[in-house]
């Protein structure tokens, strides 16, 4: 989760200024928030999360506390591959969280023969990571997705429209579950060079390799 800082800088002598910070991860943020109470000035402090809630100090402590018992700072590297010949397709996802102060990291992948272009291994292999996501159990927390597929990015973004009905099923499906576990999404497409990891498992899946692991990192 990240938070920004909303306060009132309070002078002594001048009119009080308001102020608000960038987005910081949650782990840092009350080290940065003692630091500025240090100074005796701020007052009226609100802290907003990155789906919208707003919390006082001592309700985001609380938050914090709750949170070391929950799964929390999820991303999810997805990447698909579509073999024209043999119409097969691999997926690749490798998920990350923390959990009581320890992070793990989730590697799977699949060899599917009922897709028929790349672009719907794409999209299989987000559903793919969003179902692991479902399966731990997380709600109402923001998602980040990483993955080099445009296409799929900007379309569940909804910054390209879909035409092809087989691609909204799987929009459709990947917002279902979203939306039923309260999930923000927040997709960002990189360079194939920037998503190897998730490119190597749809690859060793084409090949007939099964990978399956959790392992702390």
């Amino acid at each position: 989760m990240d938070v920004r800082l909303h306060f009132q800088y309070k002078h002594p002598a001048l009119p009080s200024v308001s102020f608000s910070s960038d987005w910081m991860p949650e782990h840092i943020s009350l080290k940065m928030i003692q630091d500025i109470e240090k100074t005796g000035r701020m007052k009226e402090l609100k802290i907003e999360d990155d789906m919208g809630q707003t919390w006082t100090l001592k309700e985001y402590k609380k938050l914090l506390t709750k949170a070391e018992e929950q799964k929390t700072n999820l991303q999810i590297h997805f990447d698909g591959s579509f073999n024209p010949q043999t119409s097969q397709s691999g997926i690749g996802v490798i998920l990350t969280y923390q959990e009581a102060g320890k992070t793990y990291r989730v590697r799977e992948n699949a060899l599917l023969n009922h897709l028929s272009s790349n672009n719907e291994a794409e999209y299989a292999a987000l559903y793919k990571g969003m179902q692991l996501v479902d399966e731990l159990g997380v709600s109402s927390q923001n998602i980040k997705i990483t993955g080099d597929s445009l296409v799929v990015v900007n379309q569940v973004t909804g910054e390209w429209p879909c035409y092809e009905e087989q691609l909204n099923k799987w929009i459709d499906k990947i917002e279902a579950l979203s939306e039923r576990n309260k999930l923000k999404l927040d997709l960002k497409a990189v360079r194939r060079n920037d998503n190897k990891e998730a490119d190597k498992l749809a690859s060793q899946a084409l090949e007939g390799v099964a990978v399956q692991s959790k392992t702390e990192i």
